[in-house]
């Protein structure tokens, strides 16, 4: 019953989270860090610890770290610990599973899972295209609008809107955002946090993890 109460407490605390992208929640006011994308994820147990974990049980460390001759450098649409905790816990509480922590997730599974998170090169906010705002994100006319393909074969849209500001539709800062034509919205965080390997676009707290 402690532990019930407990996850309760956190799921509302998470809930209350803001979701705006102007607020770096990962631990650094710099967008360049000096080390690889693992380096990065690694140097903030807070947000990513858990994230590491699955990374190393699926076997994908040196993809992460630069040393996948096919990868040089990789996008990294990051899910952060406490999506994945979320994920063992619903495994425990709807599903009846006897997923405790990462250790009991097969390697296989680690594995599918985070290369749906991975995309191949370089992806930065400034080469996603800007939403048509004529249209919908998910309308066939949409032509602003960048189609991302994971390694693990799955597809996501990502796009840019302009915030308003002070009267002013277009003033504002800009937000990239993601949909997926299966899951819908994709909460973003923290984009364009760039290591030596690559780029992490962070996602936010509230992010299902999977359902991308």
């Amino acid at each position: 019953m402690k532990n019930v109460f407990l996850m309760i407490c956190v799921l509302l605390g998470m809930s209350a989270c803001n979701t705006q992208q102007d607020v770096i929640d990962t631990g650094v006011a710099s967008p360049y860090f000096e080390g690889t994308i693992m380096d990065f994820l690694r140097a903030d147990s807070y947000n990513w610890e858990l994230t590491v974990k699955m990374i190393e049980r699926a076997g994908l460390t040196e993809l992460f770290e630069g040393k996948d001759d096919e990868y040089p450098e990789i996008t990294f649409w990051g899910p952060k610990s406490y999506s994945i905790q979320r994920y063992i816990w619903d495994e425990q509480f709807e599903n009846g599973s006897n997923i405790q922590s990462v250790d009991d997730i097969p390697a296989e599974d680690c594995r599918a899972f985070i290369l749906r998170y991975v995309s191949k090169g370089k992806l930065l906010k400034k080469d996603i295209a800007y939403r048509n705002t004529e249209y919908q994100i998910n309308d066939k006319r949409q032509d602003g609008r960048t189609l991302v393909t994971c390694l693990a074969g799955n597809s996501f849209y990502a796009y840019l809107e302009v915030q308003p500001y002070g009267g002013v539709a277009d003033g504002g800062p800009v937000t990239l955002r993601l949909y997926s034509p299966v899951y819908s919205k994709i909460p973003m965080a923290t984009p364009d946090i760039q290591p030596a390997n690559g780029v992490v676009h962070a996602l936010n707290y509230g992010h299902a993890f999977g359902e991308i």
